[in-house]
């Protein structure tokens, strides 16, 4: 009797802590643990920041500017800041990160503090793995400045603050950070590849449900024993591209349970789709993929 008492209290023990285990890294899905934070550094003005997967080639008559706080509050950490036009300048590029899950949309947080929204321009793709949403400003003072939110989800929240004197070094500035890369969790970093003016799009952004429908092949991947037998469930959301003859090129985890991701990596890397056609001709896509994992 007494060996299956404490038969049973090591059962319920190590019960105990594979749900323990579960809900912390549940909490921590989508976002960097706080001993893997990293505010990254600049050498020979090379930003690099190995959590977050990034690299960032500065030109070279940027200088670095490492005080100051954020200009969206205190839950975000500045990990790069650079002065584009020289220290007398006013004009900064501001990279912000944050552990909340939650993109800070259409940057309310600045409406408050003299600046009027200008519209929304739409999305863009930061160093071609962070989808983001843009949001435009103008200060309410004088003399008249512009603020560009470019802000997307990457383990947890990122945001590109560009604030400058007129719309075009707005422009200016964010062709510069389009050099940023992105390593993907599948697949090989690309080089951006300019594009001359009339021609037609080297990638376009379709909806999940409109890439849902070109879907060809799937791979359907299994629950992997340890989250299965730990309880933990939930979505694994990627970004992906997906070539001209309809194979995944990339792929980057925009959010997901570490135990489930490279399960619903290794399995959507296999997909195939009839290509897109734009005009008549195949052109690569951009879209989110989510994988499904569920106990029920």
């Amino acid at each position: 009797m007494h060996s299956l008492l404490k038969a049973g209290m090591r059962r319920r023990l190590v019960f105990s802590l594979l749900v323990l285990a579960s809900a912390l890294m549940t909490s921590a899905q989508s976002t960097l643990p706080d001993t893997d934070f990293e505010q990254g550094s600049v050498i020979d003005h090379v930003y690099v920041n190995h959590a977050l997967r990034i690299t960032w080639e500065l030109p070279k008559d940027w200088t670095v500017q490492s005080e100051g706080g954020s200009m969206l509050g205190e839950n975000y950490h500045v990990l790069l800041r650079v002065l584009p036009s020289g220290i007398q300048s006013q004009d900064f590029i501001e990279f912000n990160y944050s552990r909340s899950a939650d993109p800070i949309g259409e940057g309310t947080v600045l409406q408050n503090k003299g600046w009027e929204p200008l519209g929304n321009p739409g999305y863009y793709t930061l160093g071609g793995g962070i989808p983001t949403h843009r949001s435009d400003y103008k200060s309410k003072s004088e003399p008249t400045r512009y603020l560009t939110l470019l802000d997307g989800q990457h383990y947890g929240s990122v945001t590109l603050i560009l604030n400058a004197d007129s719309p075009a070094r707005i422009e200016e500035f964010g062709k510069s950070a389009g050099q940023m890369k992105v390593q993907p969790d599948w697949g090989s970093p690309e080089a951006a590849t300019p594009m001359s003016p009339g021609s037609q799009p080297l990638r376009v952004r379709v909806s999940q449900g409109v890439n849902q429908g070109l879907l060809e092949r799937k791979v359907q991947p299994p629950y992997p024993d340890a989250p299965r037998k730990a309880h933990i469930q939930g979505a694994v959301v990627m970004l992906a591209h997906v070539s001209t003859k309809g194979k995944i090129k990339n792929l980057f985890v925009l959010s997901g349970h570490p135990l489930l991701n490279p399960t619903a990596l290794e399995a959507v890397s296999q997909w195939l789709y009839r290509p897109y056609l734009l005009n008549g001709k195949p052109v690569e896509v951009e879209t989110q993929i989510t994988v499904i994992f569920s106990l029920h």
